[in-house]
């Protein structure tokens, strides 16, 4: 194992002893297309890359684990081919995230809610709580949960009915017209809140990554690989991995519960984003996503399992948009805000990490889209972004490269939301100028960036259209202009 300093960081007067190659793959939701990317092009262009430790949290746990099913690089190129063709293939956000239907009555009559709360702050006579009691419907109270845990996350919710009494619909006698079915509409989304715990499911994208046929524990355990996924327990607060063989160990590495565990289980608590998906149930504990602790867990990698080269491969991006004013928001804006600020220091104090042990540090430079964001040309530009970053680093493009990247990944995002408005009204004939002077710009400044630093898909991109949900079926008009 190599010599290891301060919190697994080299001392600077000693060189690693071992060839190990790993690959830290951190969480992002959606944003794993920048990874699928970066990935796409150290398979293809560094021979180098030939890693045989994976550690991932959340989506990078997804990648990790579907790596590790393979000792040969051939092998790993494959399945990243599959998840490659399995993201480009979502449409929309249901397809990650599919939302609960408590959650669904709320977004549903949001306009009407929004409109009652406009009207909150005229004075009112306190009055008693009219809205209605709840029941479960009179079946048995215990139901099996599935003994897969892909079934298990991927099960609906139990049904709601909501009682209505011939006083309760007096009381709501002046709001039914205006607001329809409020009061269970309320009620029923605060039960499911409470029986869900989340306000999504896995969509059925992730039945499609944990299928046997596309991710079997089994190839993990007898690979030969080393894996790690991070998981944070909810009872102790403490951030724990599973292991290839299903045991579960600490943050030094120590192992604290043998297991072995179902690994896809695993995987599951990996991406458990606290009240988007369900926690997750494993031994005695109860999980959540390893990014509540650590985001991009290279220290695993670097100071307990040796790596002598480590490529960290991060989705987030640094720093957070700036707001408008926020001297009159609310707590709850407050609060998210104030979250959101320590999640990207979070962020940056890991990466600081990474580059500060030697490893092989990519990130993204572009905030393309956010981690819960399914639009299939941005999805599709973030990849190319990732394709990018990597061959920028591993190439040591200069600073003024890296700034020509990025401004045709900028480019190629005006361009999309372009195209998504022109194709609303094709008839529209300024929009249909706006749209194919900015493929002329994105084309000339393709034009500037080495070539070797762009995929095909990049260099070829001001020709066609983006990526979107209903392929367009015209020819790209500003072609023959």
């Amino acid at each position: 194992m190599a010599s290891r300093g301060w919190f697994g960081i080299p001392f600077f007067d000693r060189q690693p002893e071992t060839t190990t190659t790993a690959c830290v793959l951190s969480g992002g939701g959606s944003r794993a297309s920048f990874q699928i990317g970066a990935l796409s092009y150290l398979y293809a262009m560094d021979p180098e890359f030939t890693p045989t430790i994976f550690v991932g949290t959340s989506a990078g746990a997804i990648l990790a684990s579907g790596l590790a099913q393979y000792a040969d690089v051939e092998g790993q190129r494959g399945f990243l081919r599959r998840i490659d063709e399995l993201w480009s293939g979502m449409r929309e956000s249901e397809d990650m995230f599919t939302p609960r239907p408590w959650l669904a009555r709320i977004l549903a009559e949001a306009p009407a809610w929004l409109e009652l709360v406009g009207q909150a702050g005229r004075p009112q006579e306190t009055q008693r709580s009219w809205l209605p009691r709840r029941r479960r419907r009179p079946d048995p109270v215990e139901v099996e949960e599935p003994s897969d845990p892909v079934a298990e996350a991927l099960s609906p919710d139990v049904e709601l009915r909501v009682d209505f009494s011939f006083s309760l619909v007096a009381q709501l006698a002046g709001n039914l017209g205006r607001l329809p079915k409020l009061g269970g509409d309320l009620v029923a989304a605060r039960a499911g809140l409470e029986q869900s715990r989340s306000m999504y499911r896995p969509g059925p994208v992730l039945a499609q990554l944990l299928d046997p046929d596309t991710f079997d524990p089994q190839r993990v355990r007898h690979s030969g690989v080393e894996l790690r996924i991070a998981m944070v327990a909810l009872e102790t607060g403490h951030l724990h991995f599973m292991r290839q063989d299903g045991a579960l160990v600490n943050r030094e590495d120590q192992v604290i519960d043998p297991g072995p565990h179902n690994l896809t289980r695993g995987v599951l608590a990996s991406c458990s984003l606290p009240g988007v998906f369900r926690p997750v149930p494993i031994g005695a504990e109860t999980y959540i996503d390893g990014g509540a602790r650590e985001n991009l867990p290279a220290e695993m990698a670097m100071g307990h399992l040796g790596a002598g080269r480590t490529y960290v491969v991060s989705s987030q991006f640094d720093g957070v948009p700036r707001r408008a004013s926020m001297a009159d928001a609310d707590i709850f804006q407050v609060v998210m805000r104030a979250t959101e600020i320590l999640m990207d220091e979070s962020g940056r104090d890991e990466q600081a990490y990474a580059h500060s042990a030697g490893a092989v540090v990519i990130s993204p430079e572009v905030d393309v889209h956010d981690p819960m964001t399914v639009k299939p040309g941005l999805v599709g530009i973030f990849r190319d972004h990732g394709w990018s970053r990597a061959a920028a680093v591993i190439q040591g493009a200069t600073p003024d490269e890296s700034q020509a990247l990025n401004r045709v990944t900028e480019l190629r995002m005006r361009a999309h939301d372009l195209e998504e408005d022109w194709l609303e009204d094709p008839a529209d004939r300024r929009r249909l100028i706006e749209l194919g002077s900015a493929k002329l710009e994105l084309r000339d400044a393709i034009a500037r960036c080495p070539e070797d630093l762009l995929n095909p898909g990049t260099i070829l991109s001001w020709r066609d259209f983006e990526a979107h949900p209903e392929p367009p079926l015209i020819d790209p008009p500003w072609l023959g202009r």
